[in-house]
């Protein structure tokens, strides 16, 4: 049986599936064999029996080397593709037609859109699992990195978002995006109470401390304060405990749970915010922004205006005579679908939030149709963050979300949330790729706390 195993997988060539394929013949052939003894075979007439109902080896080995074999996205990454030539296109005449900072920000922008595109390649041959494998000692360096920020960050209008590594300026706001797809592999970590015994006792241990994996660091990044981003990460966290504990891997009552998880935490977030608001939690011109917006009144108000009046005066194509450049701040960044509408209309700005929303779909549908757990739930929070991070975005360009630091991903400048929305991708392809390799579960074994 051994010479048979061994035949079969040396025919597979992707050597991360032997294991599995190996431990599934295993079982098969073992299982056989027990049947051809319990019908009156003796040990060995029943092992050459099993091997020989199982076929040539050689030929079952490439017949498996067939199934179980890398895949990639090639429709996802020409989506993306197409996007960031669409995106470099528009930073490029927005560069054209800039001074200053405007100017810089774009031209380095093209250079960030091929870099990215490059790194996405790149994460697509990591093996997703590792970040499973690795996800404490990466959410404590994700936190480690916001504590240090919080303490000795640069200040961008009155916020503590950026550090120096050496000639590199990194955004922590948009780095701490990537903690939710770490957050969905410390959640596999604990299904079904692998962290702990099996006691009920032990498994509310647990979920205490997956609720601190989730808490700590929403925390640390109000403390900044970026606000918008820690909004992001609760919804999208809750998301994924929610996706996990409908399937059963927490040993307790599902709608109890369910309830409990968003009652609390939709509850908190909004006293949280009236007592940062009434507090010193936020900037005062934080402040301003939230009570111009609900009292429709303020120099911040004003801008909110503006982005009304802009999205009902768009024309369907061509531009509307309105210099963006002067009518709205930040139009290569936060407002850039904003800029889009009114230079070259608004089907303009439609083709690209439905490309976004496919783009987003495709995400999804790849991550809902994995076979493996973890890949389902870890494709699911890359997901999420796209999917909030493009709705607050367009609700904001719209004016009906306070203006704030927002990015619409794959289009607006920025070099960290470049990156960060193709690392995202990146671990979606990974995760495609290993789609037909991995079974329902796979063991990430290595223990920090």
């Amino acid at each position: 049986m051994e010479e048979y195993l061994k035949a079969v997988i040396e025919q597979i060539r992707c050597k991360n599936v032997r294991p599995y394929v190996e431990r599934e013949l295993r079982d098969h052939l073992e299982d056989q064999i027990n049947d051809n003894i319990a019908s009156g075979m003796d040990k060995d007439e029943a092992v050459r029996a099993a091997v020989k109902d199982m076929g040539d080896p050689i030929e079952t080995g490439i017949a498996l080397d067939r199934v179980h074999r890398p895949s990639i996205a090639w429709g996802m990454i020409a989506l993306v593709f197409v996007i960031s030539i669409a995106a470099a296109l528009i930073h490029f005449a927005i560069a054209s037609g800039a001074k200053d900072s405007a100017y810089n920000q774009s031209s380095k922008t093209m250079i960030m859109f091929g870099a990215g595109f490059l790194v996405m390649l790149a994460i697509y041959f990591v093996d997703y699992t590792h970040v499973a494998r690795f996800s404490k000692l990466i959410a404590l360096c994700l936190i480690g990195l916001c504590i240090y920020a919080r303490m000795f960050g640069t200040y961008i209008n009155g916020a503590q978002l950026w550090i120096r590594a050496f000639f590199i300026d990194i955004n922590v706001e948009a780095v701490m995006m990537l903690y939710v797809p770490v957050f969905a592999g410390i959640l596999y970590k604990y299904r079904n109470g692998s962290a702990t015994s099996n006691k009920r006792h032990s498994a509310v241990f647990d979920f205490i401390k997956i609720l601190f994996w989730m808490i700590v660091p929403v925390f640390f990044v109000m403390q900044m304060p970026a606000l918008v981003t820690a909004l992001m990460m609760l919804i999208s966290m809750l998301t994924l405990l929610t996706i996990a504990t409908s399937k059963g891997w927490f040993k307790f009552s599902k709608p109890i749970a369910i309830a409990s998880i968003w009652g609390v935490f939709v509850g908190l977030p909004v006293i949280g915010s009236v007592v940062m608001f009434f507090g010193n939690g936020l900037a005062d011109y934080q402040k301003a922004r939230l009570v111009a917006f609900f009292t429709g009144s303020g120099e911040a108000n004003y801008l909110t205006n503006v982005l009304r009046n802009v999205a009902a005066s768009c024309r369907l194509y061509g531009s509307n005579g309105v210099d963006a450049s002067i009518t709205i701040p930040e139009y290569n960044s936060a407002y850039v679908l904003s800029y889009i509408s009114i230079t070259y209309g608004l089907i303009a700005g439609i083709l690209i939030a439905c490309a976004l929303a496919a783009l987003i779909a495709i995400v999804f549908g790849i991550s809902l149709k994995q076979k493996n757990q973890l890949g389902m739930l870890m494709g699911c929070g890359c997901g999420m963050v796209l999917l909030v991070t493009t709705l607050i975005n367009i609700f904001q360009n719209l004016g009906w979300f306070p203006p704030s630091r927002t990015f619409l991903p794959l289009m607006s400048s920025g070099g960290s949330y470049i990156i960060v929305t193709y690392i995202l991708i990146g671990i979606v392809l990974s995760i495609y790729k290993y789609k037909s390799i991995y079974p329902k579960h796979v063991s990430v074994d290595y223990r920090l706390l």
